[in-house]
This record gives C-alpha cells, sequence and structure tokens, in this order.
C-alpha cells in the first residue's frame, strides 16, 4: 500500500489545481494573465512562448503564469527570464543573477540582471512571443521597468513579438513627481526621461517605452482598474516584489526614504525610516511636519547613534512618496551639512543615477530648500505629462478590455526603381513618428503613373457604428456623414432618448440604420440573468421605436458577445464558469431570431473618456489592414468628442484604402460575431 502512497497525494494535489484559466474572481479587478486566459487565449495558441516573470507573477486566484501556461496544451513554454533579485525575488540587490536550467521545468531560465540585462540573440532564438508579466511598484528606480525596456529593445532586434500582461501601479496613477531623466544620467534605474514617481502601470510603460523603440508590442489590459486606484482597493494580496519591498508599505515609502544614495542619509526597516548618524531626531521631525506634506506625519526615531524619523502615512491617496523624498533630503542638508556626491567624466555617480540629473546635488550644496528644488522641475514634470497622456489606458471609469491594445509596426515598402534615368522620384517610406508609430497619412508617390487605389466597390465593405448615443456628439457625427455621402449604423441605448428623439429621427430620415443596444446599459442588471437581460432590452427596442417608429433589428451586447465582465454579475446560483449567463443569452436569443453585431475594428474610445482625434484615428489604420469586411466600432457618447473630430480623417483613410460604406442590415449575417 505505501507504494502508491505518493500518487494518491500526487491526485489529491491535482484536484486542487484549478484549470488552466479559472478565475473565479472575488478580487476588485481581473489582472491582465486573467484577461489574456480569459478572453484573448488565441494570442498565444500554437506559439513557443518565453516568459519574464518572477515570484510576482500570479493571476488574482494566486497561480503562477509559469504553472498556467505549462498546463496549456495549445502553448510551448520554451524559456523564462528571471530580472533583479532572481526568479523567485530572493537574490539581494546588486548581485548577479545566474542562468540555468530549470530542474522541474527542463527549461532555460535566463538571468537579466548583472552583466547581462539584455537578453540576447541566443536567449530568443527559441521563441515566438517574450510574455512579460511583473509587479512594479511604481517607481523609476525600481529595475523591474528596465528590464522590460532592454527585453522590448532586443526583441525589436530579433523580431520577435512583446505581450506585456498589465498589473497596477501600486501608488495609483495621479502621482506624477520628482526630476526628469536625463540623456547624460540614463541608467539602468533610468532607461527613458520618465520621472522618479511616474504614475503609469507597466503596460502603459511598455507603450510610452515603444514610441522610441518600435517593436511589436501588445499590452493586455486590466479589467475593472482605474487611474486613481491604489494596490489596496485592487483586492490583490501582496507579493513581497524583493527583499526590502516585503510589504505595501514598504513600496509607499521605497521613494520617500531610497534617495539618499552615496550620502549619510540612509532609508531604514524596509524603507520606513529615514535618517543618518548624529541627526537630532526631533529637528528633523519637525522642519517635515512643519512643511505640511500631505498624508504622512513624522514619527521621531533614534536608531543607535543615528537619528531619524519613522513615516506614518495616513493617507495614501494624498501622500506623494517622491516630493517627501525631495524634502526629507534636504532638510537632512539643513541640519547636518554633508557632501553629495558629483559625476565626473568618467563616471557618473550613483546619486545623480538615482536623480537622473546632477542638478538636484548641486541644489542641495547650494543650500537650497526643497520647495525650490521642486520647483527648479515642475515645467519639466509638465510636458511629461502631456507626452504620456496618449499612452493612458485607464480613466476615471472601470475599464473594460474590449481588446487587446496593439501596436504593431508596418512593414517598409521596398523602393520601386526610378522608372526613367532622367528625373527619377524615389518615395519616400513612412517615417516614425516621435510616439514610434508610422505615420502613413500621406502615401508616397510612385514613379510611374498612379494606380487608382479604389478596386471595384463590390469589393471591400465598411459598417461604420456608434455605441451610447444618441447625444451632441451625435449630431456633429450625422453632420460629417452626410458631408461625406457616408451611412452608418447607430446603437441606441434606451435611457439616452428621452430629449433626444429628434437626433433619433433625423438619423432614420438621412437613411441611417438604428440598433438596440439595451436600455440601461448597466451590467449588473442586464447580466444577472437571462430574463433580466432581454427584458432591459426589449424596453430599450420600445423607446426607439416609440421615437422613430422604427422596430430595431439588429442589437449589440453591452461590451461584445465574448465579453467576461457578464462573469462578475451573474446569479451564482443559476450561472457558473462552464454554464454562464451569455451562454444562456445567447442560446434564447437565436430562439426569439435576434441578429447580434460585434466588431473587427475599433478606435479605442471606448478605454477612456481621455483622449485624442490623432489616437483614434491611429488605432484604425493600425487594425485596417486588407481585410473584406470591417465592422468599426466608436462611440457618440456626451463624452466623445474627439471621435466626431477625427471621423473626417477616419472616412478619407477608409476610402483609400478601397471601402465602401454600408448600413447593417438583420439579412447579412456575415457581419454577426466578427470581433
Amino acid at each position: 500500500m505505501n507504494k502508491f502512497l505518493p500518487f494518491l497525494i500526487l491526485a489529491l494535489i491535482l484536484t486542487l489545481i484549478p484549470p488552466v484559466g479559472s478565475s473565479a474572481n472575488t478580487t476588485a479587478i481581473q489582472l491582465g494573465s486573467d484577461v489574456l486566459f480569459n478572453q484573448f487565449h488565441q494570442l498565444i495558441e500554437g506559439k513557443k512562448v518565453g516568459l519574464i516573470t518572477n515570484q510576482t507573477g500570479l493571476n488574482s486566484q494566486m497561480v503562477s503564469t509559469i504553472d498556467v501556461l505549462r498546463r496549456d496544451r495549445s502553448v510551448q513554454l520554451t524559456a523564462l527570464y528571471a530580472p533583479e533579485h532572481g526568479l523567485d525575488g530572493k537574490t539581494v540587490a546588486g548581485k548577479q543573477v545566474t542562468s540555468f536550467v530549470h530542474p522541474v521545468y527542463a527549461i532555460p531560465v535566463y538571468g537579466l540582471s548583472g552583466s547581462t540585462r539584455k537578453p540576447t540573440p541566443e536567449m530568443l532564438k527559441d521563441i515566438d512571443i517574450l510574455l512579460v508579466d511583473l509587479q512594479d511598484i511604481g517607481s523609476r528606480t525600481y529595475t523591474y521597468i528596465s528590464t522590460l525596456h532592454y527585453a522590448m529593445t532586443a526583441a525589436k532586434e530579433q523580431g520577435k513579438e512583446v505581450i506585456v500582461l498589465d498589473r497596477p501601479n501600486p501608488l495609483g496613477g495621479t502621482i506624477v513627481e520628482g526630476p526628469i531623466v536625463e540623456l547624460p544620467y540614463r541608467s539602468f534605474i533610468g532607461v527613458d526621461t520618465i520621472p522618479l514617481a511616474h504614475g503609469m502601470t507597466i503596460g502603459e510603460l511598455a507603450l510610452f517605452f515603444n514610441r522610441t523603440i518600435g517593436v511589436d508590442l501588445t499590452v493586455i489590459p486590466m479589467q475593472g482598474y482605474t487611474r486613481n486606484m491604489i494596490y489596496q482597493q485592487t483586492g490583490l494580496a501582496w507579493i513581497p516584489s524583493s527583499p526590502h519591498i516585503p510589504s505595501l508599505t514598504s513600496v509607499f515609502g521605497y521613494m520617500a526614504t531610497g534617495l539618499g544614495e552615496g550620502t549619510p542619509i540612509r532609508q531604514g526597516d524596509n524603507f520606513t525610516w529615514i535618517g543618518a548618524e548624529g541627526l537630532d531626531s526631533y529637528k528633523y521631525a519637525d522642519l517635515l511636519n512643519g512643511s505640511l506634506l500631505p498624508g504622512v506625519i513624522f514619527i521621531p526615531e533614534n536608531k543607535g547613534t543615528a537619528g531619524g524619523v519613522r513615516l506614518q502615512i495616513n493617507d495614501l491617496h494624498q501622500f506623494n512618496p517622491a516630493k517627501t523624498g525631495i524634502y526629507a533630503l534636504a532638510y537632512a542638508k539643513q541640519l547636518q551639512p554633508f557632501s553629495v556626491p558629483k559625476s565626473t567624466s568618467k563616471q557618473i555617480a550613483m546619486f545623480d543615477k538615482v536623480m537622473g540629473t546632477n542638478k538636484i546635488g548641486l541644489l542641495l550644496e547650494q543650500g537650497k530648500t526643497p520647495q525650490e528644488i521642486v520647483a527648479t522641475y515642475e515645467a519639466d514634470l509638465k510636458k511629461f505629462a502631456e507626452l504620456r497622456q496618449k499612452y493612458l489606458i485607464y480613466g476615471d471609469e472601470p475599464f473594460i478590455p474590449l481588446q487587446p491594445i496593439q501596436q504593431k509596426q508596418p512593414k517598409q515598402p521596398n523602393k520601386p526603381a526610378p522608372s526613367k534615368p532622367e528625373k527619377p522620384k524615389t518615395p519616400t517610406p513612412p517615417q516614425p513618428g516621435k510616439d514610434g508609430t508610422t505615420n502613413q497619412t500621406k502615401k508616397p508617390e510612385p514613379t510611374t503613373q498612379p494606380i487608382p487605389q479604389t478596386p471595384k466597390t463590390s469589393e471591400k465593405i465598411a459598417y461604420l457604428t456608434f455605441d451610447d448615443g444618441p447625444s451632441p456628439v451625435t449630431l456633429r457625427i450625422l453632420d460629417t456623414l452626410k458631408e461625406h455621402q457616408v451611412k452608418a449604423t447607430f446603437f441606441i441605448v434606451g435611457r439616452e432618448v428621452a430629449g433626444h428623439e429628434a437626433i433619433l429621427k433625423r438619423i432614420v430620415a438621412e437613411g441611417h440604420a438604428v440598433g438596440g443596444h439595451s436600455y440601461s446599459h448597466n451590467y449588473q442588471l442586464v447580466y444577472k440573468n437571462m430574463e433580466s437581460f432581454f427584458a432591459d432590452l426589449e424596453k430599450g427596442s420600445q423607446m426607439i421605436e416609440k421615437a422613430t417608429g422604427v422596430k430595431p433589428t439588429v442589437f449589440r451586447y453591452p461590451g461584445g458577445s465574448t465579453n467576461t465582465v457578464s462573469l462578475k454579475y451573474q446569479d451564482p446560483k443559476r450561472y457558473n464558469k462552464q454554464q454562464t449567463v451569455m451562454h444562456a443569452i445567447k442560446a434564447e436569443a437565436k430562439q426569439r431570431g435576434y441578429t447580434f453585431i460585434d466588431w473587427n475594428v475599433t478606435n479605442g474610445d471606448a478605454r477612456s473618456n481621455k483622449y485624442t482625434a490623432a489616437q483614434t484615428l491611429a488605432n484604425i489604420k493600425q487594425q485596417v489592414k486588407s481585410q473584406k469586411e470591417i465592422v468599426v466600432l466608436m462611440h457618440d457618447s456626451s463624452t466623445k468628442s474627439p471621435t466626431a473630430e477625427a471621423l473626417p480623417e477616419i472616412i478619407s483613410f477608409l476610402k483609400e484604402k478601397g471601402y465602401r460604406f454600408e448600413v447593417i442590415q438583420a439579412d447579412h449575417p456575415t457581419v454577426s460575431n466578427v470581433k
């Protein structure tokens, strides 16, 4: 009997392991890893995957991304890559992370800290996709984001695709603070021109980095995450990200106490204390408390012969770690003058690497107050905040991922030879813009007589669709459609009809189509059960029919037919992961003869209300290749003015690509479920 005992134990363990992609989520958000396996798994199917991760790479159910990939028979995990502190997060800072063959997985584990920080061609030769799943702590000097930058650069050089699984910025996304890295001071703790506190998720940083790298990049966003959410609000357990970051208290104290590299000022107790030998704790606390820095109180505390203060953070949303760190250095310098390490032409001082500039050290040497020091970089911070705006994914409302966020680099066309020796006209290939994308608005002129770009009108069809209206924005859209003689389909939210009946009548009168999109658009209500969904849908349809005299024959699911948000709100007494409310709704819709329409192109305006017309146009240009039929998702609610602004250029672009425009009809089933 004893010889069977190990097998019985193994069988018991396997029954306790959730299946691949399982995420019966009790957290407030779903991580990028959850969303990848639940919603966008096709991106990795049949691929050889290399994974950059460590002990923080767990999904919301605390299952390692390594294990999820290894149990996934449609994917081949061929290599692992470990950042600073190693695969288990226990290697001390600065120590080389070695490469080895994993004793259990039997695949190489490549160390990316020490002498080899950038993956070599040999490290990448056996992969198709480089997957990144790392938990950052929100500080520019934390090297996990540097490893991301180096890996993206290497992937670009080797022609590999990068997929970043997004995770929260523990500090939230509203605090942007500290000096910006200057080019001469770039290093492994400052790989790009960002401030100490950047206020971006690792996915947003990847998009930002890619403006200069240009790798084929996909970011899998989180679901339910908002810009002002700190880690404590996510419902996720904190996994110690490195030996001296065991808790969220350490995360928030990291920049506030850890900026004195190379000076006598040091941190203690995992970034919860700051001080120096001989410093007067009480005078130090008085200066810091007297500055009225938000969200924190400084408690005087000696550690042996060293004096200092312990941080007592009482408002995590108001607390500004980087600014607090600058104040802590400046006041310590006032109480106990010390020399600041200076960079030379041969070597950059570590203090200046941390700051990203030598200016802060010079200002400290001059005895400047913290207020004066902070004022010197405020203009640069403002410019950075404006620059980063186009790379932000999340806004004030919980984010719902409708598709991956992709930055695919178009292949450069071959330059044709001039048709005649005289006056050769060499076309100029598209040039990368400042954001790393390629501007293809103006096509290069060919050397011979131009060939008409528009194919026969029967070849390619575009269906422009607008969700969540009507609103005043709809009027601007209608004006543009009329000017360009283009027809579109509007999926109407019933609750928006009252007061906008005239807009709906104009939509119908000008030959556009109307479809249903629920009455309330309230996920919690419509996805509770099948009956609630159709009651809400019918109510919206009645509102549309009453206003226009036309009963909708096509419809769109709130969030699309493949949404996972419905899992969060479905009645657990009736539905589960295998038998979901969406399955029940789709089956009933088929019985009732409904025609639901998804999309295969989107301008991205669902991600946030803070976006630009240029971004929406760029999103469409990235997705429209040579598809025969495209259904373009856009929105016309009151907050979507940039969509209306971009529409003329979107129409012109699609016409150049050879598309004609039609409205969606229920008797054209090929456009159903195209997403």
